[in-house]
């Protein structure tokens, strides 16, 4: 798929536990993990409005960035849908820079590539989307392909990425909060 969307921004792989699943990663020399306890916001799962809420956590290792998720209490959503199918967890998503959604879609489409978006992340208060989540159409348990908005985290990307680059082990799990608001201020134009 890069040949049609460029370098993918990270790989998400979904787990039923967090903790274990950053243990597993720990265990390769992977970190420092950056964690929000709490994530999500509304978004649009098959059609109906769900509030998501995910434990989520980013790692850097070089430039390749993964994404861990287990998703909180019962809501519906792609990744609730991903572990009922796979219960052990594994590969989610792999996520893609795209200015503009419907383009993107339809661009894969007429390469013979039709994509069905499964859920729509809005940013809060508006009905703009950030994120979607498609699946390819005709495949059973399919990896599934997240479209994100470029330039909303990209400062914050960047000091993760710097952060595993000169990692000594030290902290393996973070807080990402800190690291986000610096990041996402200096990027802004902040101090």
């Amino acid at each position: 798929m890069s040949r049609l969307l460029g370098n993918p921004v990270h790989q998400c792989f979904v787990y039923p536990d967090f903790d274990a699943a950053l243990a597993r990663f720990a265990a390769a020399g992977i970190g420092p993990f950056f964690v929000l306890e709490q994530g999500g916001g509304m978004s649009i799962f098959r059609g109906e409005d769900h509030f998501l809420c995910i434990k989520v956590a980013f790692v850097y290792t070089g430039n390749t960035c993964f994404e861990i998720i287990t998703p909180i209490g019962e809501q519906q959503s792609t990744y609730s849908e991903f572990l009922g199918r796979n219960p052990s967890g594994g590969l989610h998503h792999i996520a893609y820079f795209s200015e503009d959604f419907d383009q993107t879609l339809a661009m894969l489409a007429a390469e013979g590539r039709p994509f069905t978006v499964v859920q729509d992340l809005r940013a809060p208060g508006s009905d703009w989307s950030i994120e979607v989540y498609c699946e390819p159409d005709g495949i059973d348990n399919p990896v599934n392909y997240q479209l994100l908005r470029p330039g909303l985290f990209d400062a914050w990307f960047d000091a993760m990425r710097e952060a595993a680059a000169d990692w000594d082990g030290a902290d393996p799990i973070r807080d990402a909060r800190p690291l986000m608001a610096a990041a996402l201020a200096k990027g802004a134009g902040g101090a």
